[in-house]
Protein backbone atom coordinates (compact mmCIF):
# COMPACT_ATOMS: atom_id res chain seq x y z
CA UNK A 1 0.00 0.00 0.00
CA UNK A 2 1.53 3.78 -0.65
CA UNK A 3 1.03 6.24 1.89
CA UNK A 4 -2.03 7.69 0.12
CA UNK A 5 -4.00 4.59 0.51
CA UNK A 6 -3.55 4.31 4.31
CA UNK A 7 -6.94 6.19 6.15
CA UNK A 8 -5.18 9.61 7.90
CA UNK A 9 -5.84 7.86 11.47
CA UNK A 10 -3.87 4.86 11.11
CA UNK A 11 -1.23 7.30 9.87
CA UNK A 12 -0.95 9.88 12.24
CA UNK A 13 -0.67 6.83 14.89
CA UNK A 14 1.89 5.05 13.29
CA UNK A 15 3.32 8.65 13.42
CA UNK A 16 2.64 8.83 17.35
CA UNK A 17 4.28 5.27 18.07
CA UNK A 18 7.57 7.13 16.25
CA UNK A 19 7.30 10.14 18.35
CA UNK A 20 6.28 8.66 21.48
CA UNK A 21 9.37 7.24 22.55
CA UNK A 22 11.86 10.56 21.40
CA UNK A 23 8.99 12.86 23.99
CA UNK A 24 9.06 10.46 26.74
CA UNK A 25 13.32 10.69 26.06
CA UNK A 26 13.15 14.84 25.70
CA UNK A 27 11.09 14.54 29.49
CA UNK A 28 13.73 12.10 30.96
CA UNK A 29 16.73 14.50 29.83
CA UNK A 30 15.05 17.57 30.85
CA UNK A 31 13.86 15.80 34.65
CA UNK A 32 17.75 14.92 34.95
CA UNK A 33 18.38 18.21 34.29
CA UNK A 34 16.44 19.70 36.39
CA UNK A 35 17.69 17.11 39.35
CA UNK A 36 21.12 17.85 38.77
CA UNK A 37 20.59 21.92 38.63
CA UNK A 38 18.88 21.29 41.87
CA UNK A 39 21.30 19.44 43.36
CA UNK A 40 23.64 22.17 42.55
CA UNK A 41 21.75 24.46 43.93
CA UNK A 42 21.30 22.63 47.66
CA UNK A 43 24.93 22.32 47.52
CA UNK A 44 26.31 25.91 46.56
CA UNK A 45 26.07 28.00 49.74
CA UNK A 46 23.73 31.30 47.81
CA UNK A 47 23.81 34.19 50.30
CA UNK A 48 20.67 36.18 50.06
CA UNK A 49 21.64 39.85 50.18
CA UNK A 50 19.37 41.67 53.32
CA UNK A 51 18.13 44.77 52.26
CA UNK A 52 20.20 46.33 54.85
CA UNK A 53 23.12 45.20 52.86
CA UNK A 54 21.62 46.86 49.77
CA UNK A 55 21.19 49.84 51.05
CA UNK A 56 25.15 50.11 52.03
CA UNK A 57 25.94 48.70 48.69
CA UNK A 58 27.63 52.03 46.43
CA UNK A 59 25.55 51.62 43.85
CA UNK A 60 22.91 52.07 45.75
CA UNK A 61 23.68 55.67 46.58
CA UNK A 62 23.46 56.67 42.53
CA UNK A 63 20.53 59.56 41.67
CA UNK A 64 18.33 57.13 39.75
CA UNK A 65 15.74 59.87 39.80
CA UNK A 66 13.70 57.71 42.08
CA UNK A 67 11.32 59.97 44.56
CA UNK A 68 10.84 57.53 47.35
CA UNK A 69 13.52 56.75 49.88
CA UNK A 70 16.60 54.25 49.39
CA UNK A 71 14.66 51.72 51.65
CA UNK A 72 11.68 51.67 49.40
CA UNK A 73 13.36 51.65 46.14
CA UNK A 74 15.71 48.52 46.93
CA UNK A 75 12.71 46.77 49.17
CA UNK A 76 10.13 46.85 46.22
CA UNK A 77 11.86 47.53 43.04
CA UNK A 78 15.10 46.14 42.75
CA UNK A 79 15.96 42.75 44.44
CA UNK A 80 14.25 40.38 42.55
CA UNK A 81 13.55 38.19 45.53
CA UNK A 82 11.69 40.97 46.51
CA UNK A 83 9.89 41.64 43.21
CA UNK A 84 8.80 37.75 43.26
CA UNK A 85 7.42 37.90 46.46
CA UNK A 86 5.67 41.79 45.69
CA UNK A 87 3.56 39.98 42.39
CA UNK A 88 3.05 36.79 44.37
CA UNK A 89 1.36 38.82 47.25
CA UNK A 90 -0.88 40.45 44.15
CA UNK A 91 -4.04 37.99 44.38
CA UNK A 92 -6.57 40.95 43.81
CA UNK A 93 -5.52 41.01 40.53
CA UNK A 94 -8.79 38.73 39.39
CA UNK A 95 -12.15 40.45 40.71
CA UNK A 96 -15.42 39.30 39.87
CA UNK A 97 -17.97 41.85 38.81
CA UNK A 98 -19.04 43.31 41.61
CA UNK A 99 -15.63 43.48 43.21
CA UNK A 100 -14.53 45.04 40.00
CA UNK A 101 -16.85 47.49 39.45
CA UNK A 102 -16.80 49.06 42.74
CA UNK A 103 -13.11 48.89 43.38
CA UNK A 104 -10.26 51.39 43.22
CA UNK A 105 -9.67 50.60 39.16
CA UNK A 106 -13.47 50.75 38.59
CA UNK A 107 -13.05 53.23 35.47
CA UNK A 108 -10.26 50.84 33.70
CA UNK A 109 -12.60 47.46 34.30
CA UNK A 110 -15.18 49.63 32.55
CA UNK A 111 -13.25 50.26 29.60
CA UNK A 112 -11.75 47.12 28.83
CA UNK A 113 -15.18 45.77 29.34
CA UNK A 114 -16.73 48.03 26.58
CA UNK A 115 -13.58 47.21 24.32
CA UNK A 116 -14.14 43.53 24.83
CA UNK A 117 -18.15 43.89 23.85
CA UNK A 118 -17.19 46.02 21.11
CA UNK A 119 -14.89 43.40 19.91
CA UNK A 120 -17.00 40.60 20.06
CA UNK A 121 -19.66 42.97 18.20
CA UNK A 122 -17.38 43.91 15.40
CA UNK A 123 -16.97 39.88 15.01
CA UNK A 124 -20.72 39.49 14.47
CA UNK A 125 -20.36 36.88 17.27
CA UNK A 126 -24.32 37.59 18.22
CA UNK A 127 -27.28 38.86 17.29
CA UNK A 128 -29.49 40.96 19.39
CA UNK A 129 -32.65 39.92 19.13
CA UNK A 130 -36.26 40.34 21.52
CA UNK A 131 -36.13 37.60 23.96
CA UNK A 132 -39.07 35.29 23.86
CA UNK A 133 -40.25 32.77 26.59
CA UNK A 134 -39.61 29.83 24.08
CA UNK A 135 -35.52 30.72 24.02
CA UNK A 136 -32.87 28.98 25.69
CA UNK A 137 -30.67 31.72 26.92
CA UNK A 138 -27.24 31.11 27.89
CA UNK A 139 -25.77 32.35 31.05
CA UNK A 140 -22.71 34.37 31.05
CA UNK A 141 -20.04 35.65 33.14
CA UNK A 142 -17.26 38.37 32.91
CA UNK A 143 -13.50 37.34 33.75
CA UNK A 144 -11.49 40.31 34.69
CA UNK A 145 -7.53 40.51 34.80
CA UNK A 146 -5.02 43.09 36.11
CA UNK A 147 -2.21 42.18 34.14
CA UNK A 148 1.28 43.73 36.19
CA UNK A 149 5.00 44.15 34.91
CA UNK A 150 7.37 41.92 36.71
CA UNK A 151 8.21 44.96 39.52
CA UNK A 152 4.52 44.58 40.43
CA UNK A 153 3.45 48.05 38.21
CA UNK A 154 -0.17 47.60 36.62
CA UNK A 155 0.44 46.73 33.05
CA UNK A 156 -3.06 46.19 31.87
CA UNK A 157 -6.89 46.27 32.20
CA UNK A 158 -8.41 42.63 30.57
CA UNK A 159 -12.33 42.06 30.25
CA UNK A 160 -13.25 38.57 29.05
CA UNK A 161 -17.28 37.66 28.40
CA UNK A 162 -17.81 33.84 28.32
CA UNK A 163 -20.68 32.10 27.90
CA UNK A 164 -21.41 28.99 30.54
Amino acid sequence: MGTKQIPEGVRRAMNMRRIAPKRERYKQRVAKHCRKADELMLQSEIEVPTVEALMACPLSKNDCGYTGSRYDLIANWVHPLFLKAKSEASKEDNPSWKQAMSGPFKEEYWKAAIKEIETLESMDVWEVVDRTDDMNVIDSIWAFKLKRFPDGMVKKFKARFCAR
